[in-house]
């Protein structure tokens, strides 16, 4: 069995942090280019890498979303809900992976 590691896939300084809206926030990393979904909320942070788990599409911000809690994949109109990693069309299907919990400054993710 192999160790877990945790590495960093996007910094955010506190000027950043206090930019991010309630709800769906998309963010891209300058050094790689690789792009990832932070949801605030009041509880906190969540976040996870903008691939669906269906067959690697890209999320955008879901127009239908009122609550700003829903991103919808351009490939095949899956809908993930953010605050709960749960997709929620088609329904019981997948839960997206949430990277490590976002402290102050960075998000962590844990492979």
């Amino acid at each position: 069995m192999t160790a877990q590691t945790s590495k960093v896939v996007l910094s955010l300084d506190a000027k950043e942090v206090d930019s991010l809206k309630d709800g769906v926030n998309f963010k891209k990393n300058p050094s790689d280019g690789k792009c990832y979904i932070i949801y605030k909320s009041s509880g906190g942070f969540k976040a996870c890498k903008n691939q669906c788990k269906h067959q690697g599409g890209v999320f955008i911000k879901d127009i239908e979303d009122l609550d700003s809690r829903t991103v919808k994949c351009t490939k095949h109109n899956w809908k993930l809900n953010i605050s709960s990693m749960k997709y929620v069309n088609p329904p019981d299907s997948f839960q997206q992976d949430e990277l490590g919990k976002m402290s102050e400054r960075h998000i962590l993710f844990s492979r």
